[in-house]
């Protein structure tokens, strides 16, 4: 999902998903406690809200990267899971690099997260729980039900009466909906990045790349001024911005090796 595969660590924790080698790096779970602690913005943190953000952030990124490597498993690859301080990357050396394969192992990674979304939303309904999603801000709902604010629209549900469940619920529903819709921007190195990559170098190779990086350049710095200015997130801000400046770096770099 995001940056290179950090180097081998003597406190990485090591297992196997689905026949998938894993490898969590220990700067997964130290980005994962600061995540966890700037919700509080500012205030005293739950210990428990804070263990349960981790297992969400593990869960979810986990999935996300099993989608991923379900897909390159699919086209011929022996994929493994590295998750890492910047989030999760499913590698393999011989996966089909065709185009139309590309695409789909990098769309795989984001419909895990969808997929995970919805059964926890089948899960609701299954238990009587209503659920919707509408325009329109989650103070407008009530008391009895629970909000979750996702690029202009509100996805509810009846609260389950358990606080602890509605906090797993919000977080889960954020981090599998909300980011992997961010991922989908087109912008290196997130999945979107790739997706755009592949399909504006279909026609034009050298074209194309230019044109991605200044596509990725330009969305990742539209969206560093909205994690500053409307987000009031200033680890966004500096996120989008390092991916705004990367992009710059390499699409100068790529013009001087064609020059």
């Amino acid at each position: 999902m995001l940056f290179a595969e950090p180097p081998r660590s003597e406190y990485d924790l090591r297992f196997r998903a689905f026949g998938f080698p894993v490898r969590v790096h220990p700067y997964f779970w130290l980005l994962a406690v600061l995540l966890g602690v700037g919700f509080g913005r500012g205030e005293s943190v739950d210990l428990a809200d804070l263990v349960i953000w981790i297992a969400v952030v593990f869960v979810s990124i986990l999935v996300h990267e099993l989608g991923h490597a379900f897909a390159q498993r699919h086209f011929g690859g022996r994929p493994w899971i590295t998750l890492h301080a910047m989030g999760g990357l499913a590698a393999c050396d011989d996966c089909d690099r065709a185009p139309r394969s590309q695409i789909l192992i990098a769309l795989a990674g984001p419909a895990a997260g969808f997929a995970s979304a919805l059964l926890a939303v089948v899960a609701l309904r299954i238990t009587g729980h209503v659920v919707g999603f509408r325009f329109g801000s989650p103070d407008s709902f009530g008391s009895a039900i629970e909000g979750l604010r996702i690029f202009g629209g509100t996805l509810y549900w009846e609260a389950t009466g358990n606080p602890r469940m509605n906090f797993l619920l919000r977080q889960f529903f954020w981090v599998n909906i909300g980011w992997g819709l961010i991922n989908l921007l087109p912008i290196y190195p997130l999945d979107g990045g790739q997706v755009s990559r592949e399909v504006l170098t279909l026609k034009n190779p050298r074209r194309g790349i230019v044109l991605s990086l200044q596509v990725s350049m330009s969305a990742a710095a539209i969206m560093a001024g909205v994690g500053l200015v409307a987000w009031k997130s200033l680890f966004t801000a500096l996120l989008f911005g390092s991916l705004a400046y990367s992009s710059y770096q390499a699409l100068k770099a790529y013009q001087s090796r064609s020059w």
